[in-house]
């Protein structure tokens, strides 16, 4: 019993000089300068993550958040130029708690509004509004079929072939522009989540008739499908109203991503 007890206090022993050893480098660090004008520069640089919500099968997206790595930052400038710099610094990016990536099955209504952006969406390659748009340099996302992958490089490219669907899979896999993006609508929702994709459905639907309704509605995180049979000028009416609201047009994988 004597033995027992004899290598349980060596132990306690070993385990609080851990501790007090530990305990003595925390403090060390904290009053080196370098680690001081780390911690200042925290205070101003590292951003929360934020949740995504969600609302019965609707979900918008959260954002990462990130963190300085103190420590790795402190053993960088210290085999670097032994000063502070901010060349030398090491973040973490923060997983929100609740996130896009652990609720797939959810429905994209909208894009975060912390990213001051909103999304076009054109319902084929064939509307007289895509020259518009690559002549004044605006992103958009463009729905696709077999027919028509690769036809208007200049968009994002989201697979709506429902026929022949994993032939597009197969040409945006190849040539890395799949962006897993699925337009759902009343009878793909089930294969949209079989096939492991962002199931998005646009908060507004820009056609011929709603222009003023679609001014007077947006707002930051909107997702906007653009009908054929919307006209130019009103394409631009609303484009530059957005960019008064100071609001940027984003493809619709940037707006949906949870990366700031």
């Amino acid at each position: 019993m004597k033995k027992y007890l004899k290598y349980f206090i060596v132990l306690l022993f070993i385990l609080c000089s851990f501790y007090v050893t530990e305990k003595s480098a925390i403090f060390l660090r904290s009053k080196d300068p370098i680690m001081q004008s780390i911690k200042e520069y925290s205070n101003e640089y590292n951003v929360d993550a934020v949740n995504a919500q969600i609302d019965d099968s609707y979900i918008v997206p959260g954002m990462y958040g990130k963190r300085i790595n103190e420590i790795k930052s402190l053993m960088n400038m210290k085999s670097n130029n032994g000063t502070f710099n901010s060349l030398f610094l090491e973040t973490n990016k923060i997983k929100p708690d609740i996130s896009l990536e652990d609720n797939k099955d959810k429905i994209i209504s909208k894009g975060n509004p912390n990213k001051k952006a909103v999304s076009f969406i054109l319902e084929n390659d064939e509307s007289n509004i895509i020259t518009y748009l690559v002549s004044n340099n605006i992103s958009a996302s463009i729905l696709v079929k077999k027919e028509s992958v690769n036809k208007n490089p200049k968009f994002e490219q989201i697979n709506n072939d429902f026929e022949e669907y994993q032939s597009v899979e197969r040409i945006l896999n190849k040539d890395k522009i799949n962006t897993n993006i699925c337009l759902i609508g009343r009878n793909n929702k089930d294969f949209c989540i079989r096939n492991k994709k962002y199931l998005v459905e646009p908060n507004l639907v820009f056609n011929s008739t709603n222009m003023l309704a679609i001014k007077n509605n947006i707002s930051s995180g909107d997702i906007v499908l653009i009908k054929d049979n919307v006209l130019i000028d009103d394409v631009a009416y609303i484009i530059d109203y957005i960019k008064s609201k100071g609001l940027s047009i984003v493809k619709l994988s940037e707006l949906i991503s949870e990366n700031a």
